[in-house]
């Protein structure tokens, strides 16, 4: 584990809140958290980075459920809830989440919750972004509460929305980001607290993955659509 994250090349971490992505940067020696309202300010803002990693799906199975969402929720033990399962690329585009889920369902795949089907419309606006994108191949998937259990050590931490949460992931982060306090007195307005933290647990993780000390749930490579199918912390 990295004593700082100050040092090494230009990263991003990236984290969906009501209302845009907070985004979370090292360059040139300095963190500092933005904010965007849409995934094309977010690509234009990170376009410098090496890596970019996003708490958000980007690989969508033809059917059935992703491998790497799976290894996960196995890693992850009794914090797997925190997993949610994305829907195949034919439920992507349902318009509700009976519809979804029908159609999940008749592709092998399981239904589609409340919460899953939630984070449909910022997938669809990720994907779009990104198909085709020159910078695609910079990007990947993250996953911010497992990072936070590997900074644990392994054990699971409190909600992220409770007072708990809040200290546990702020204790871990400040060897990493001395100036974590400084940061969130300056974050940008209206993005929550635990996003922020989110976002900088994905800023470590795509740290790592630029200095190749990451691990890595599901299968490497890209699918038939140019989108990396794992999922790296």
């Amino acid at each position: 584990m990295p004593t700082a994250l100050r040092t090494g090349p230009s990263v991003a971490g990236i984290d969906r809140y009501r209302g845009g992505w907070v985004i979370a940067m090292r360059d040139q020696g300095a963190i500092t958290l933005g904010a965007e309202p849409d995934t094309t300010g977010a690509l234009a803002r990170t376009t410098g980075c090496e890596v970019v990693t996003v708490d958000m799906p980007m690989a969508l199975p033809v059917s059935g459920q992703r491998v790497a969402e799976q290894e996960l929720r196995t890693a992850l033990g009794r914090a797997a809830r925190s997993v949610f399962t994305s829907p195949t690329r034919a439920a992507i585009d349902a318009a509700t989440q009976n519809e979804a889920t029908s159609i999940n369902r008749a592709n092998d795949g399981p239904g589609i919750s409340a919460q899953a089907w939630g984070l449909a419309g910022s997938i669809r606006e990720l994907r779009a972004t990104l198909s085709g994108h020159s910078h695609l191949r910079r990007w990947c998937e993250t996953h911010p509460e497992t990072a936070f259990a590997l900074l644990n050590g392994g054990p699971p931490l409190a909600s992220k929305r409770s007072a708990q949460g809040v200290g546990q992931r702020l204790a871990l982060l400040r060897p990493l980001v001395p100036s974590v306090d400084d940061l969130l007195c300056s974050a940008p307005a209206k993005v929550p607290v635990d996003d922020v933290l989110d976002a900088l647990a994905a800023l470590w993780s795509a740290s790592r993955v630029v200095s190749g000390t990451h691990q890595t749930f599901g299968p490497e490579g890209s699918d038939d659509q140019g989108f990396e199918q794992s999922i790296r912390v």
